[in-house]
């Protein structure tokens, strides 16, 4: 479970998630005291970890997010420090044991549930060891630049607090949805995951921060669309309805970041981006159904859908049949 290879000043997504140590170095870099599995644990770190299968994916600017599985019926050790923030979301699998310490926060010893996370400060060395079963996990990586920039207001304050072993269920929820999304090529789901994070990194400054009190002072005024920004992003989405849409590109045309864009376009619009991209393109394939003699495939590849079969889920799921039931019934 418990992440990245060290790194101090970068974090590279291509790392391992976690790292064991070589022989003989489990006792040296042991938590304080005796080895939290015992002398047997200790010396079974030298063998060969298991990760059976990794996703990772950028979810905007300075966020990363990764699910994997790893088998750790060999005792393990996971290391941890570098410049992000580190939040580890244990989704699934049995841990049977389970000690982990993160600096200025102590140790702790006990076996997680699904939905248990923990949260690593920027900065912080964090250390695990572990014994179990194949095991399921979410990390996300967040930049502390980018994390303040959401709060500018708060200053110092918005950091984030060390947790270990806490629970909340939002966090996991979005971190198993988010798992669930992880191999979905699609730019619908690529929208949702960074609407997503984005709201995950709101939760955790609004709920989480180190400086959580801050959150009582005035808000800012709502951000909104000016007409022409409005229109230039209707007419871009009219016009590219046939390929990937992110939104970043729909942010750049309103002049605001992406968390903006999210509060801006559904005042404007009254749907979120994925919503409203969505309905265009199943207006337009209703139209070409009816008004054409065009193959299903052909149609669903021109509006932004990678297949017949993509399309017919989505179609079905919206309007409760399938486009060639929407064709035949005129």
């Amino acid at each position: 479970m418990f992440t990245s290879a060290k790194v101090r000043c970068a974090f590279n997504m291509s790392d391992a998630l976690s790292i064991s140590p070589r022989a003989g170095e489990a006792e040296r870099t042991g938590l304080d005291g005796a080895a939290a599995l015992g002398e047997a644990a200790a010396r079974g770190w030298a063998r060969q970890r298991r990760i059976e299968r990794r996703h990772e994916l950028e979810l905007g600017p300075g966020l990363q997010f990764a699910f994997a599985t790893e088998n750790i019926a060999e005792p393990t050790q996971w290391s941890l420090e570098h410049a992000r923030h580190t939040l580890i979301v244990h989704l699934d699998g049995p841990m049977r044991r389970l000690e982990t310490r993160i600096d200025g926060a102590g140790r702790l010893r006990a076996a997680p549930a699904a939905g248990d996370w923990w949260l690593i400060p920027a900065g912080r060395r964090y250390l695990g060891r572990a014994l179990g079963g194949e095991i399921a996990y979410a990390e996300l990586n967040i930049d502390p630049v980018g994390f303040a920039a959401l709060a500018p207001g708060l200053g110092e304050n918005a950091g984030l607090a060390a947790r270990m072993k806490h629970r909340d269920p939002f966090v996991h929820g979005i971190a198993a949805r988010l798992a669930q999304l992880s191999e979905a090529g699609d730019d619908l789901a690529a929208m949702l995951r960074e609407s997503l994070g984005q709201a995950l990194c709101l939760h955790l400054l609004r709920e989480h921060g180190a400086g959580a009190a801050a959150r009582a002072a005035p808000a800012p005024a709502p951000v909104r669309l000016a007409e022409p920004a409005r229109r230039r992003i209707e007419d871009h989405i009219q016009a590219h309805l046939d390929r990937r849409i992110t939104l970043d590109e729909l942010a750049g045309l309103g002049g605001l970041s992406t968390h903006q864009l999210l509060i801006a376009f559904r005042h404007a619009f009254g749907l979120t981006p994925i919503q409203y991209v969505l309905a265009q393109r199943l207006r337009r394939v209703c139209l070409r159904l009816r008004g054409s003699a065009d193959d299903i495939a052909t149609i669903a590849v021109e509006n932004g859908f990678s297949s017949h079969s993509h399309l017919s889920a989505v179609f079905k799921k919206r309007y409760g049949l399938t486009p060639n039931e929407f064709r035949r019934q005129g």
